[in-house]
């Protein structure tokens, strides 16, 4: 297992249920990645409706009527109804027009949605599905408020004490004595950039050991009994170790220090595994979502296995497309059927539920943990760089053999001078092995200069971008880590727009909820949570916004062919709302939009709630 993708399996692991496990029962070695048997996913195992022994026999038609139907088809822009045959869309126009397909065949008219607005299946094209899902069986201790998959709201901590009262509780509940407590999300850049320490947790946690992760998932902070139980003394020196008078404070930083614990925490079970792919799919369906992407695919041991049990579940209300990392390729039992070209196999068990695309680099880390690379002069006020985790020689040679096998490459890069590795990487990718049509995309990519952007345009390069910052880090962009004019441009949208780089917006949950619609929001005001504007001049339209979170993300995901339009043809995932978004009077309404439904393959699934 490489150094890299340990990096995740710290993330994760680092968020496993605070249940009573015993001491002896703890895993006492890092797990290896998942593995694939191309050929073997049960999801493949459902074949198409639209196959030749059913087109033999007349298929049901079922007609959905609607206040109005946002289709983005620019040949027929708006309709009343849309006629669905075999989980795919016959057509989108007036009710008399739907009711024309009609040919002997069973015909259906589902009338709950004539009050409402219909929109293309919203898609959140960057997220960690499954580590959310792990993360929300441990202990939240963040600064926002949340909603846990079951719905309820947990409140976020307004300070340091707080933080500390609610570990505290989790403590006094635990059993038994040697149990871990697992906590996840602490945000000290809202606590005067206050870690938690040893003698923060000490007295609060009643000689269990703790581990909890800070959101920047690149920080992690431990009890004197954690320390105890992975063998670190004063005198043991790794790096990432933080000492104060010789001591280790608590804190810990990047992978060797966090690697030391891992082999202490509990194993993260098939059961687990299972029910945090459905909560993570209970958040994103709540908001609208019909396809999620996972963008750290292969770092936990058993996903697959757990994707494929969901997706073979005709309940299940969300579509997933799996992005490998590249060291997943690395990995001996993959490495052993070919490698990086084993993925052609793997798109071989691809289904419309659930799929393979591209191949994930990682560059650098985090803004607001101080360890993305931003170009000279680096961070506000400190001048200080972050932390690149790849070798541009190394990103060189793997884009380019990605880019041979004629598969996408998505590179993480938060800093501009990670974008400017990124392309490099496919410049060079380009002048080796010229092949057109692969849609490398570049994620996050924050604060791109409009240089970087325009040079994307030019080689058909995409961008996701990590909208969601401005509102959630916006003040302290401005005030701490960028300073007023790169925060004013971060998220560059709008010359993205304007100069033709094809883009979507996402949420990289969990670091963020999941919400394309708050997404939008966030897209069309870029206010922070202070009201204050940056970068007004980068507004989205609400139109443009829609088209990023539905068309322009399936674009990304190389899937514009069947879904992100309501047209002829494709998959019939829509998205059902109280309001039409291109007719609000202010952008400030998309935040209030309520979601009543979502449709994949034409099978309605109500939101819980929504009225």
């Amino acid at each position: 297992m490489t150094k890299f993708c340990r990096q995740f399996i710290v993330a994760v692991l680092a968020a496993l249920p605070s249940t009573a496990i015993a001491h002896g029962e703890l895993a006492r070695v890092p797990q290896g990645l998942d593995t694939v048997e191309a050929g073997s996913s049960a999801a493949a195992t459902q074949t198409n409706t639209s196959s030749a022994d059913a087109a033999a026999t007349p298929s049901k038609i079922t007609i959905f009527p609607a206040r109005t139907i946002v289709t983005l088809d620019p040949g027929t822009p708006q309709a009343e109804a849309v006629a669905v045959m075999d989980g795919k869309i016959l057509g989108a126009g007036t009710l008399e027009e739907m009711q024309g397909w009609e040919t002997g065949q069973e015909v259906e008219i589902d009338r709950s949605f004539e009050d409402a607005v219909i929109v293309p299946g919203l898609i959140e094209a960057h997220m960690h599905p499954q580590v959310t899902g792990i993360l929300w069986q441990g202990v939240y201790v963040g600064h926002f408020d949340r909603v846990a998959p079951d719905g309820t709201k947990v409140t976020g901590l307004k300070t340091k004490d707080d933080v500390l009262a609610r570990i505290k509780d989790a403590a006094s509940k635990l059993t038994p004595a040697d149990a871990w407590l697992i906590a996840w999300g602490y945000q000290p850049e809202f606590y005067n950039d206050a870690p938690l320490t040893r003698a923060d947790l000490d007295p609060i946690t009643d000689g269990h050991p703790a581990f909890i992760e800070n959101l920047s998932m690149h920080i992690y902070y431990a009890n004197s009994k954690a320390f105890e139980v992975a063998g670190i003394s004063d005198d043991t020196t790794i790096d990432g170790i933080i000492k104060k008078d010789g001591k280790p404070t608590g804190e810990i930083r990047e992978v060797e220090a966090a690697l030391s614990f891992i082999e202490k925490l509990p194993p993260v079970t098939p059961e687990v595994l299972t029910q945090a792919t459905r909560d993570a799919a209970k958040l994103a369906h709540r908001v609208g979502v019909t396809t999620f992407a996972d963008l750290s695919f292969g770092i936990i041991p058993g996903g697959y296995k757990a994707y494929q049990t969901v997706a073979a579940d005709p309940d299940f209300p969300m579509r997933t497309v799996l992005n490998p990392l590249i060291q997943f390729f690395s990995q001996d039992s993959i490495a052993q059927k070919g490698g990086l070209d084993y993925l052609a196999e793997m798109h071989k068990t691809d289904t419309d539920r659930l799929s393979f695309g591209g191949v994930k680099f990682i560059v650098d880390g985090s803004v607001q943990g101080y360890t993305a690379l931003i170009e000279w002069p680096h961070y506000y006020k400190t001048m200080q760089n972050g932390v690149a985790n790849i070798a541009q020689d190394d990103l060189n040679k793997g884009v380019l053999e990605v880019q041979k096998r004629g598969h996408q490459a998505i590179i993480h890069t938060n800093g501009n001078q990670a974008t400017e590795m990124a392309l490099i990487a496919l410049e060079h990718a380009a002048a080796e092995h010229p092949l057109p049509a692969t849609r490398h995309r570049l994620e996050h990519n924050q604060i791109a200069t409009e240089a970087q952007l325009l040079r994307m345009a030019e080689m058909g390069a995409a961008t996701n971008i990590f909208m969601n910052h401005i509102w959630y880090w916006g003040d302290l962009h401005y005030s701490t880590f960028l300073g007023p004019d790169r925060a004013n441009r971060m998220n560059a949208a709008g010359t993205a727009q304007r100069l033709g780089v094809p883009f979507s917006m996402h949420s990289d949950a969990s670091v963020t909820p999941v919400n394309p619609l708050f997404s939008m929001w966030v897209a069309t005001k870029r206010e922070t949570m202070s009201g204050r504007v940056l970068g007004a001049d980068e507004r989205l339209s609400v139109a443009d916004a829609l088209h990023a979170v539905t068309l322009g993300a399936a674009y990304l995901l190389g899937q514009d062919d069947i879904k992100g339009s309501i047209a002829t043809g494709k998959l019939a995932d829509f998205t059902v709302l109280d309001r039409n978004p291109l007719e609000l009077e202010s952008p400030d309404g998309l935040r209030d939009i309520k979601v009543l439904a979502t449709v994949v393959g034409g099978k309605p699934f109500p939101v819980d709630g929504a009225n």
